[in-house]
């Protein structure tokens, strides 16, 4: 699947504006509360033990996460990617000791080979969507399940939530779940945390 342009200076032009209004802040990255972002990240780092593994954290904006790891006390070896510059520029003075660089992993040719990680995160990254949005997010959960050696964890706003807002991108959890079991049988779907939020954890195939 090829990038709309569009969407891509879409995306950086919308975050760009939101850190020049809000600075380093949780809605800088468009989450509304430091608690609700923070319910995700434990969501998502419940896909494994990451303590002493690599992570990727594709769409890592300010490096927030990073940030929840080592406020938990886990140690890992972090690499962070996103489009914005803006917001890989406060990244980098955040966290000097992490790894920011500028990628999109959806629109790179297949041919192109990335470095595999332990665990792949992702938090946030489809519900600015608006062309294409269910086949973007399958096609871009293929990629970040090929990046993992051990588990993805991503999550997205879903069609159950109780109210939904214009504009925004919302999975029918049903759907995310079959495709993903197209990609491996170890899956698990918690929608138990937040009413608009689902997460997915991947798991390669035993052998």
């Amino acid at each position: 699947m090829t990038e709309p342009a569009s969407h891509e200076a879409h995306v950086i032009e919308y975050y760009t504006r939101l850190l020049q209004t809000h600075g380093v802040d949780p809605r800088a990255v468009d989450w509304g509360t430091r608690e609700s972002q923070a319910v995700r990240f434990k969501v998502l780092c419940e896909v494994g033990s990451l303590a002493d593994t690599s992570v990727l954290d594709v769409g890592c904006g300010l490096g927030d996460l990073y940030g929840y790891l080592r406020s938990t006390g886990v140690r890992v070896d972090y690499t962070g990617y996103d489009i914005t510059p803006a917001l890989l520029d406060g990244a980098r003075r955040r966290f000097p000791d992490g790894l920011f660089i500028e990628r999109n992993i959806a629109s790179i040719p297949d041919s192109e080979l990335l470095p595999s990680f332990d665990f792949v995160v992702a938090s946030g990254i489809f519900y600015l969507r608006q062309a294409e949005p269910d086949a973007y997010l399958r096609h871009t959960v293929g990629r970040l399940f090929r990046l993992a050696r051990r588990g993805v964890a991503f999550n997205s706003l879903s069609t159950r939530a109780p109210e939904t807002s214009p504009g925004e991108y919302y999975a029918d959890p049903s759907l995310v779940l079959r495709a993903c079991l197209d990609l491996t049988p170890r899956v698990l779907l918690r929608h138990d945390y937040l009413v608009h939020d689902f997460t997915v954890y991947l798991y390669p195939p035993r052998a």
